[in-house]
């Protein structure tokens, strides 16, 4: 996705009887941009999975080119309706969406009058799956129409799938829809540009970079909103480099064009007076109803807040219940028009106001600000010389108000600067800020915080120098340098937050996978960590969960990834998004090459060397040939960290092994000893596969070695394990059960350990659960508990908003009983999943926000998540032509497919749904394995396999086609006569007739 504006494109050709008084224009699906973000591509890659699909966000959000991306690519009968004010009647509705869709469905019955017939004419269509993309549904809210699309939603069939762009939720029963995973939502959060989006964007789709201070600050300013990033294109190509920084200081109100955009589809259209409460609390930058009232003079502000965040305008509710923000490049222009209405006098005294009332409020940053806004610099370094300490500790988003001239002045606006450029991974520039501070500083305890982090930063990028003892980067240093798993026993009974956390990153770095997350797990949900500790650790989590293997992991790092964003976190964010590669797709090592890029321009070359090392991992998982693995080696080299050379050298072995090198069975070797010389003992698993490979005779002692590594640690790792022989081949459903894991298609083989799972979470035939190999007893536990306990595990892992666990559990009860009887029920489901643990300390249910997860921890198994892993690793390995992997995928899909999903909850409407789809799943399954298995002759168990679908969905036609073919290829007539009269008596049940020509295999 681009942020460019709408476009429009080529015209569908509708019949004339069919339009009356549509306007055409509005169905002409607009131009899709050059230039995708993958990323933002996923969100709606799998919207065939839904009924609806939401895209809510502010204006100039990217919604529109969102959709028109998706069209294009979209394998479906496209039908574009842009929605408009004058829509507002049902029949004007009717009449666009049938001018829209109508086409695509060829034969289709005209002349819709009301949603029956819509919906009608949409069942009838056998052609396979239609999409229906609606923009600024917006502008139907409260009509008739709005009431009319959500009978649609309700009635269509389930080839329909609706994907509606708007500004603000619309009018629907979102909650039920919720709860049967028949809405998927996207939010404004989604649509923001990344930090290294923001840098890709403009290196590669406007050919004009930009230095990296100035990625940070544009990022910063426009918080990734896409029409902003565009208008700031617009106004700065082809302008010299000085003028471009002076528009970027400037940001908002110096922009003609951000000015025009922002009023003509923001501010024109909102009703006076919420108008006027913008404009006059845009001095706050931290806005609460009572602070408000207090400084307008009035009372109703908290209304006002909740209506302006429910219009999406650019409104944002904090952590803090009651607090709110607005988004910076609207604040900036509400602050320009403010300026133009009351002037510069009054408007200084009008921050000098706010800086007084947020000084009460203990909101130092933003008194800081406004202090700095209102030039009242006496007042301003005051609060610095009293609070100095809180304010370069805490954000540090005020410095953009400050002319250099005061920067430069002030000791502790230097520290917070030198602060601000460490977070952004600008680690020179920051060296140079934290010496210009110690000067500043000079004879003072501060002076010795500014060399002590300085220290810090020189230790790091120059191996030898020594940094202040004691601190968690000295502990993560040492653990760099030899024997990591040693580091981590030392720290295993330390209570600090800090240190826990190494003691999570040394696990790590010695390969212990499944210890590192239970440890970074800890770091994340306790108390005593720092925000930026528990970052750290949350990322650290995500890329353990890659090393594993397992299906999570990209949700986990994109958490992680917003979540340093959001603390100013650049450094981090580039190396959570740089451990997505670590999965093998295309489109994430291409990421990881470009975030190692970045990393070079911003002088980061720890995050340079682990972007590439994390690339060079992902490729090897990909069968792909890596590059910069001697760079690697050699940097890990130079930066002091012989831990992670030796990992890099036997990712180089193995590489080396595959591509069928001379010196292969040398390098694995030297591999081998190298990691055991620098303490690494799981580290040699890449060399026992480079040897294996290499040397015909050892091959099953050397796999043998890496796997007991694999089990041990709860690596993953890609072993090309030869098929069995032809005697031995089978389709293995009885046996299969936790053989692989497919993450992202790629050839991982999953490490299991040895003692019991965690959890383990039984979902197709009856539901089961295990915690550390011990049975739930769930007879004593009241129905509705088990109820909630069964729906927060069909999310497993995944937050659940509490009013779909309310429509789902309590539907007739009113929203106050309901909530009630939710937190009833969760307390009594933490009491029987973990009833030794104290009030604070429940780990399995999580409260997260509005929402409620139930989480898996690191080894936990789940059979659905597992079926699903194994259905995309066979459509992968099918994909790229792997036929043994494919079917190896399949069988075990299938074997973990064991009857109907929670069948102990009936017809409940929050699972019927995603029932059906994953029965249809497995059904894909088993004919996807029959295929391949009859494609190689194999007659016989194509047979089996057929049969065993057909016991999921007797009436599926391809399955009785390929079993008929199979009976027929293994020479059994009597088998095939049989299998003829049961199809012909199926059709019949059917009321098809039958096909006078012989079935034929339906096609892979």
């Amino acid at each position: 996705m681009t942020p460019e504006t709408r476009e429009e494109g080529a015209s569908l050709t509708v019949p004339v009887e069919a339009v009356g008084s549509v306007v055409m224009a509005k169905l002409r699906v607009p131009q899709a941009p050059s230039m995708p973000v993958e990323r933002l591509d996923a969100l709606l890659d799998r919207a065939h999975d839904h009924r609806l699909v939401l895209v809510v966000a502010p204006a100039g959000s990217g919604k529109s080119t969102l959709l028109a991306r998706f069209a294009a690519r979209a394998r479906a009968a496209v039908g574009w309706y842009r929605a408009e004010a004058w829509d507002r009647e049902e029949a004007s509705l009717l009449r666009h969406l049938e001018a829209a869709l109508l086409p695509q469905l060829a034969g289709g019955a005209s002349g819709w009058q009301t949603v029956a017939d819509a919906a009608n004419a949409l069942d009838a269509w056998r052609g396979g799956p239609v999409l229906l993309l609606i923009d600024d549904l917006h502008t139907l809210e409260g009509t008739p129409a709005e009431s009319a699309l959500g009978r649609l939603v309700d009635y269509a069939p389930a080839t329909l799938t609706i994907v509606a762009a708007s500004r603000v939720p619309p009018r629907l029963n979102l909650p039920r829809l919720r709860v049967s995973g028949s809405l998927a939502e996207i939010s404004g959060d989604d649509l923001r540009f990344r930090s290294w989006e923001v840098e890709r964007l403009f290196r590669d789709f406007y050919g004009e970079p930009l230095p990296p201070e100035e990625l940070a600050r544009l990022a910063r300013r426009t918080e990734g909103w896409a029409a902003g990033l565009q208008l700031f294109h617009l106004a700065t190509r082809g302008r010299p480099p000085d003028e471009r920084r002076r528009l970027l200081a400037a940001l908002g109100p110096s922009s003609r064009l951000m000015r025009d955009y922002l009023t003509r589809n923001v501010i024109d259209q909102l009703p006076p007076d919420l108008r006027r409460f913008l404009v006059e609390t845009s001095v706050l930058g931290r806005l609460s109803a009572p602070l408000c009232d207090r400084f307008l003079g009035r009372t109703g502000s908290g209304e006002m807040l909740r209506e302006l965040e429910r219009r999406n305008l650019f409104t944002q509710a904090l952590a803090d219940d009651g607090i709110y923000r607005y988004h910076e490049v609207l604040r900036s222009y509400l602050q320009g028009v403010l300026l133009e209405e009351v002037g510069e006098r009054q408007a200084r005294e009008r921050y000098g106001r706010a800086g007084q009332l947020l000084v009460e409020t203990d909101a130092l940053p933003e008194a800081l600000e406004a202090y700095c806004r209102a030039e009242d610099w006496a007042t301003a370094q005051a609060l610095l010389g009293r609070d100095g300490v809180q304010a370069a500790d805490r954000s540090s988003a005020w410095l953009d108000a400050l002319p250099s001239t005061v920067l430069r002045h002030d000791p502790w606006l230097l520290l917070a600067s030198a602060r601000r450029l460490r977070a952004e991974g600008q680690f020179v520039d920051a060296m140079r800020r934290y010496q210009e501070a110690e000067a500043a500083f000079a004879g003072t305890e501060s002076a010795h915080v500014c060399r002590d982090e300085a220290q810090v930063i020189s230790a790091w990028l120059e191996p030898g120098r020594t940094m202040p003892r004691g601190d968690w980067p000295s502990l993560l240093r040492a653990a760099l340098l030899k024997e990591p798993l040693a580091v981590a026993r030392e720290l295993a009974d330390d209570g600090r937050g800090a240190h826990r956390l190494v003691g999570g990153l040394a696990a790590l770095l010695g390969g212990e996978v499944h210890q590192a997350q239970a440890r970074l797990q800890a770091v994340a949900d306790g108390e005593d960590a720092g925000p930026i500790e528990r970052a750290v650790a949350n990322c650290a989590n995500g890329i353990a969960a890659q090393l594993a293997g397992q299906t999570q992991a990209p949700h986990l790092l994109e958490g992680a990834v917003a979540s340093a964003e959001g603390l100013g976190l650049e450094w981090l964010a580039r190396l959570g998004r740089s451990g997505l590669a670590l999965g093998g797709s295309e489109e994430m090592l291409n990421e990881a090459g470009g975030v190692a890029a970045a990393c070079d321009s911003a002088g980061d070359r720890w995050g340079a060397a682990l972007a590439r090392f994390f690339r060079a991992w992902g490729a090897i998982a990909a069968e792909q040939e890596p590059d910069d693995l001697d760079w690697l080696i050699r940097e890990f080299r130079a930066l002091g960290a012989p831990v992670l050379e030796a990992w890099a050298r036997g990712l180089n072995a193995l590489s080396l092994a595959r591509a069928g090198a001379p010196d292969a069975v040398e390098a694995a070797r030297s591999a081998e000893a190298n990691a055991r010389s620098a303490g690494v003992r799981a580290a040699p698993l890449f060399s026992y596969l480079a040897l294996a490979e290499c040397l015909t005779d050892d091959t099953t002692e050397y796999l043998d070695l890496a796997h007991a590594i694999a089990r041990e640690t709860g690596l993953a790792i890609a072993a090309r394990q030869p098929p069995p022989p032809p005697s031995q081949r089978g389709v293995r459903l009885d046996v299969i059960r936790s053989g692989a894991a497919a993450s992202n298609g790629s050839p991982w083989i999953n490490g299991a350990t040895a003692e019991p799972a965690p959890l383990r979470m039984r979902l197709f035939g009856y539901f089961d659960l295990e915690l550390a190999g011990v049975p739930l007893e769930l007879s004593t536990v009241r129905p509705r508990v088990r109820s909630l306990l069964r729906l927060l595990s069909l999310h497993a892992d995944l937050p659940v908003h509490h009013e779909a666990i309310e429509a789902a559990l309590w539907p007739d009860a009113s929203s106050v009983v309901a909530s009630r009887n939710l937190h009833v029920a969760v307390a009594a489901l933490r009491r029987t999943l973990e009833p030794t643990a104290a009030r604070s300390g429940f780990r399995l249910v999580r409260r997260e926000g509005d929402a409620y997860r139930l989480v898996v921890p690191p080894g936990g198994e789940v059979d659905v998540l597992r079926f699903e892993a194994a259905l995309e690793g066979g459509r992968a390995c099918r994909e790229r032509g792997d036929a043994v992997g494919a079917q190896h995928f399949f069988a075990i899909a299938l074997e973990e497919y064991r009857g109907e999903l929670l069948p102990e909850e009936g017809p409940a409407e929050w699972v019927a749904e995603r029932r059906e789809l994953l029965r249809l799943a497995a059904v894909e399954a088993a004919q996807g394995l029959a295929e391949l298995l009859l494609g190689e002759g194999r007659a016989a168990e194509a047979a089996r396999v057929c049969a065993h679908g057909l016991g999921i969905e007797r009436y599926h036609d391809p399955l009785w086609r390929l079993l008929i073919e199979a009976r027929d290829m293994a020479g059994d007539q009597g088998a095939a006569s049989k299998a003829r009269l049961n199809y012909e008596q199926m059709l019949t049940e059917l009321g098809v007739k039958s096909a006078t020509s012989s079935p034929v295999r339906a096609s892979m």
